[in-house]
């Protein structure tokens, strides 16, 4: 009868040990938080600016992006329907992704295109972000409004309104 308990209490032991191998790889993917682990700047290539550009959540709708040497251009499509809030949240978002997650790049340069008309597109607004006048960790975008973005960015960064933007806009304010 020794012999049977023996083998019952190695077999539940075993069963146990087994069981609780399997949940380690679960415990381990609730460890892997974005805050424990540093995110390593890389540098932007020809190579990879597309897949630097598919990592930044943006409202508006790309148009062209172009690199060249440490200057990154791009133009950004706002559609009838784009609110000014998410045209500011895309400028601010774009230029603090570039100067955090790239070692090579010291101005961006952001175009906003009014698509609303038929016959073409117009300019709405345009920035020029370099990287010596960003701050980091100044302000992060889920605790701050639109119009504390923009005033980041006005006092920062270099941002030219266009008639058009004032038109669009500040006649709803």
């Amino acid at each position: 009868m020794k012999w049977f308990s023996r083998l019952l209490i190695t077999i539940v032991l075993s069963v146990g040990l087994v069981l609780g191998l399997s949940i380690l790889p679960e415990l381990e993917s609730k460890w892997n938080i974005p805050a424990f682990h540093t995110v390593k700047a890389q540098p932007v290539s020809d190579n990879n600016i597309v897949d630097v550009m598919s990592k930044v959540q943006l409202h508006l709708r790309i148009s062209h992006v172009e690199l060249t040497h440490a200057i990154v251009s791009v133009d950004l499509f706002a559609s009838p329907s784009s609110e000014k809030a998410e045209i500011i949240q895309d400028m601010y978002a774009l230029s603090r992704y570039f100067f955090s997650s790239t070692t090579n790049i010291n101005q961006v340069l952001i175009r906003v295109l009014d698509g609303s008309k038929e016959g073409g597109t117009s300019l709405l607004l345009a920035t020029d972000a370099r990287r010596e006048k960003w701050l980091p960790g100044e302000i992060t975008p889920r605790t701050q409004s639109a119009e504390e973005m923009e005033q980041y960015l006005q006092s920062h960064f270099r941002v030219t309104y266009t008639a058009k933007w004032q038109q669009r806009f500040d006649a709803k304010s």
